[in-house]
């Protein structure tokens, strides 16, 4: 059985356009699930004041994000890799070598939260 919300890659990829705007179905970070455990794609950075200057001299827009185990964690996400754009964002392979764009399309990949 089918978990994953999402029924195209576009319909990911309109949603997280940089911009908040729920009316318009835009959103800054999702938290979801893929074999077994949580991540978040969020929109800029998460812990930093200002966004993160990319070594290409390009600003990070997106990052992805692993939930941490451990309960007593100061930060309750651990930063895997942050992104200048969506294409670059879909490229990654930082959660268990497999594109992003596959992850987040994956039939067992489930969403949790949206924000």
């Amino acid at each position: 059985m089918r978990k994953n919300e999402f029924n195209s890659l576009e319909e990911f990829t309109s949603q997280y356009i940089g911009v908040w705007g729920p009316s318009d179905g835009h959103w800054f970070g999702l938290d979801f699930s893929y074999n077994g455990a949580e991540y978040r794609f969020n929109t800029g950075s998460m812990y930093e004041k200002q966004d993160t200057i990319l070594p290409n001299g390009k600003e990070a827009v997106f990052g992805l994000y692993r939930k941490d185990s451990n309960p007593k964690a100061k930060k309750k996400y651990v930063l895997l890799e942050e992104f200048a754009d969506m294409e670059d964002a879909l490229n990654s392979t930082c959660i268990e070598g497999v594109a992003f764009r596959e992850v987040i399309m994956d039939d067992n990949t489930e969403i949790l939260g949206q924000d």
